[in-house]
C-alpha cells in the first residue's frame, strides 16, 4: 500500500481558541468523506497568535485533539499551538496517530522574526512513518524559506512535506514559488495548509514531485481532501520526474562542500546585513 487520503482544512475564525470550531470541522469533513486517513490543520489556529496562550505538551488542548485522532481513528495533524516549556516558549505542532497517541512533536525551527516575537526556535528536524505507506516530513510556514531544513527532511526519507502556515501578507504569490520549487527540487509531495480569513488569506496548495499543482485553494473555508500515491514519488526519485533531473541522487553523489557551512550559518557578507531588527519608518511623522 503507498496510497493515502489527506484532508487540509483552510480554516476561517478569529484570533483565538479555535479548538471548538476545529473539532466540529474534524467532524464534518470525516462524516463527509469517512475515506481519510489523515487531516491537517493551519498554524496556530488552535490558540491563535498571542504567545500567553503557550501551553505545556501534553496538555488538555492537545488532549482533545488526541481524543477526536481516537474516535475517527485517523492521524491528526493539528497544525501547531504555542507549548509552554522551563520558561520558554515553542511554536509546536504535534502529531497524533489513529490510537489517539502523539508521536512526534516538531518545534518550529525559524520563527517568522522580527515580527514573530517571544518565540524560541526549535533545533531539530522531525520526520515520522505512516505504515505501510511511506514517511512524512514536518515543516511550519516560514521554515520553508530555509531550504537547508527541507533538506533534511528529503534527506531523511520524507516523501510528503507537510506544511502548516499562516500566512496573510501579501508575499503569498512568493510562497507559492517555494511551495511548487520546493516539490520539485525534493522530488515529494508538498502539502501546505494557510489559514483563512480572518487572520490568514488563505490559497493553499499542494504540489507534486515535480512541482506540479496538485489543488490550490481560494481565499475562503475550504476542505481538501486529496488521495496520494507515494510510490510516484519513489518512481520520480528513481527515474526523474518524467525521466528527466535524478536530483536527490545528483546531490548524494556530488563531491562539494559548500563553504558557508564551514563556518556556521554566516560570510563576510552576511555580516555586512547588519542585526536582524524591526524594520524601521523611512520619514519621521
Amino acid at each position: 500500500m503507498s496510497k493515502i487520503s489527506i484532508a487540509g482544512l483552510q480554516l476561517t475564525g478569529s484570533n483565538g481558541d479555535n479548538v471548538d470550531l476545529m473539532i466540529r470541522e474534524i467532524d464534518a469533513a470525516m462524516a463527509r468523506f469517512p475515506w481519510l486517513d489523515m487531516i491537517v490543520a493551519p498554524e496556530l489556529n488552535a490558540c491563535g497568535t498571542d504567545a500567553a496562550t503557550a501551553e505545556a505538551m501534553p496538555g488538555l488542548r492537545e488532549e482533545r485533539f488526541c481524543e477526536v485522532a481516537s474516535r475517527h481513528g485517523i492521524w491528526l495533524v493539528p497544525g501547531s499551538m504555542f507549548e509552554s516549556s522551563e520558561g520558554l516558549v515553542y511554536n509546536t505542532m504535534p502529531v497524533i496517530n489513529p490510537d489517539g497517541e502523539v508521536i512526534v512533536r516538531y518545534r518550529k525551527q525559524f520563527p517568522w522574526a522580527p515580527y514573530e516575537q517571544n518565540t524560541t526556535p526549535g533545533t531539530r528536524s522531525v520526520v515520522f512513518d505512516v505504515p505501510d505507506v511511506g514517511r512524512f516530513g514536518l515543516s511550519n510556514c516560514y521554515d520553508m524559506w530555509f531550504p537547508e531544513t527541507l533538506r533534511s527532511l528529503s534527506s531523511a526519507g520524507a516523501e510528503v512535506i507537510l506544511h502548516p502556515s499562516l500566512t496573510s501578507t501579501i508575499d503569498r504569490g512568493a510562497e507559492h514559488c517555494i511551495v511548487r520549487a520546493s516539490a520539485a527540487m525534493h522530488q515529494c509531495y508538498f502539502f501546505d495548509v494557510n489559514l483563512g480569513p480572518t487572520v490568514g488569506c488563505g490559497q493553499s496548495l499542494i504540489a507534486g514531485p515535480g512541482g506540479e499543482v496538485v489543488y490550490a485553494a481560494g481565499t475562503g473555508r475550504e476542505i481538501i481532501p486529496l488521495k496520494l500515491d507515494l510510490d510516484y514519488v519513489r518512481d520520480v526519485r528513481e527515474n526523474g520526474w518524467q525521466n528527466l533531473g535524478q536530483t536527490l541522487k545528483s546531490f548524494r553523489d556530488s563531491s562539494i562542500q559548500f563553504d558557508v557551512y564551514g563556518n556556521g550559518n554566516s560570510s563576510e557578507y552576511l555580516e555586512s546585513l547588519g542585526p536582524l531588527a524591526m524594520p524601521k519608518r523611512l520619514t519621521k511623522p
